[in-house]
């Protein structure tokens, strides 16, 4: 398993040397480029920012297909544009 912060060049080594199914992002990075998103948005204020976080949580973390639907669903409740990155990032990693 390969981890990684979705840095360009080690993209392309990992899909390169190894196959893509062994290649995961890290979290913690994908939730820093989150919080910058939410921010742009206007997401600032502290109770805000700990729904979101709680709920990008939701989402990263959901042991199965459904309860990741479920949390995705609740995410695109609150506001679509966060639903939209998620799907967008590759969520499969």
């Amino acid at each position: 398993m390969i981890m990684s912060n979705r840095n360009e060049g080690v993209l392309y080594a990992v899909a390169k040397v190894f196959r893509v199914e062994n290649h995961s992002y890290y979290v913690r990075h994908l939730r820093e480029i989150f919080w910058g998103r939410a921010a742009k948005l206007g997401i600032r204020k502290d109770a805000s920012k700990d729904l979101l976080k709680e709920m990008f949580n939701r989402v990263a973390y959901a042991p199965t297909a459904d309860e990741y639907e479920l949390a995705l669903a609740e995410l695109r409740k609150y506001k679509q544009e966060f639903a939209c990155w998620v799907e967008e990032n590759e969520p499969e990693r």
